[in-house]
């Protein structure tokens, strides 16, 4: 297991980069004051704009802290600006950057047409449920322990576009049977 670098866990999917990153209190003390010298804050109006999993309830989402929110934008501005321009670029409204602290115990991201929420089970308050529809309980391989609970749902652009798929299908097939249809819709 790396426990030396910031980069924990590395996904590229077509046009989308996930990342998990680690970084102790020194880390992101020094990336915020690196990007706040090159983008100064005076008016703490980083949080304006910051974007949010509304789709989860209001305790649940990430808090807009002063902290997380300036580390989050620390984290873009530095990725950024380590990619070169000549092969791509990524974009803050395309983005979405979830800090996992003190003060956010969750987790968010979204991946495959999914909205997931990861709550560890030490973060946990009494009285969650961590068994039902929805609801993927995490568990060390080793010690059968576990460690958080997965929520899960579908997001809305994914709620979209089947509906817009099907509607294509529907459309396009006019007059055709049931079987044609159903053929269609397996290809």
């Amino acid at each position: 297991v790396e426990i030396v670098h910031p980069i924990r866990m590395y996904c590229r999917v077509v046009d989308e980069i996930y990342m998990v990153l680690r970084f102790d209190s020194e880390e992101s003390k020094e990336l915020v004051q690196q990007f706040l010298s090159e983008n100064p804050d005076p008016n703490n109006e980083n949080a304006i704009g910051y974007p949010n999993k509304r789709c989860w309830p209001r305790e649940s989402r990430m808090r807009l802290m002063k902290q997380d929110v300036n580390l989050g934008r620390a984290v873009f501005w530095d990725l950024k600006n380590r990619l070169p321009r000549s092969v791509t670029t990524i974009e803050w409204d395309d983005s979405f950057v979830s800090v996992y602290s003190a003060v956010n115990p969750n987790l968010l991201f979204d991946m495959f047409g999914f909205e997931v929420r990861i709550l560890p089970r030490i973060r946990a308050p009494a009285g969650v449920i961590s068994d039902g529809e929805g609801i993927w309980v995490l568990q060390n391989v080793a010690t059968k322990e576990r460690t958080a609970s997965a929520f899960l749902r579908v997001s809305d652009q994914a709620v979209s576009n089947f509906d817009n798929r099907l509607r294509q299908i529907l459309m396009s097939s006019g007059n055709s049977t049931f079987t044609k249809i159903a053929n269609k819709w397996n290809t």
